[in-house]
């Protein structure tokens, strides 16, 4: 689902990418509701019932992930719930497109979710494909932050 289904779901998105072309094409697609921010700059508080990540921490430095999923947790109200999805392999590198991809295994995964404070994330594989239209085993993860 993209920012412009949630639209017209009726849900009040905060739609964000970390690169200014993205945010350009974004704000064609949705009425100029997008803005710039990076993963490490998520300083939110406590501030979204959920957070849509489909294919966008994949692209997170592998050792930076625990960070970027604890700032996620915390920008969650309690009871909010995270979706995201990665391209599924044995360490990062880059495709044959050039683009750089953490491509996490399931333990792997998992791990650096429970580092982040996330717990009892459910983790899927499903297979797919991607932008270059290649067969992708991808990671479906959903966690929820707990209650107060």
């Amino acid at each position: 689902m993209d920012a412009a289904r949630m639209l017209q779901l009726g849900f009040d998105t905060d739609a964000t990418d970390g690169t200014p072309e993205m945010v350009a094409e974004a704000r064609k697609r949705i009425d100029h509701r997008a803005r710039l921010l990076r993963f490490e700059d998520i300083d939110a508080e406590a501030a979204y019932d959920g957070v849509w990540a489909s294919a966008s921490l994949l692209h997170v430095p592998a050792q930076d992930l625990p960070d970027i999923l604890g700032r996620i947790h915390r920008a969650l109200r309690p009871g909010g719930l995270f979706v995201a999805s990665y391209k599924a392999s044995h360490g990062e590198g880059r495709d044959h497109l050039g683009r750089y991809y953490n491509y996490p295994t399931i333990d792997g995964l998992e791990r650096a979710y429970r580092v982040a404070g996330w717990i009892d994330p459910h983790l899927e594989a499903v297979m797919g494909s991607g932008f270059d239209a290649l067969p992708t085993q991808w990671l479906w993860v959903t966690g929820r932050r707990p209650p107060a």
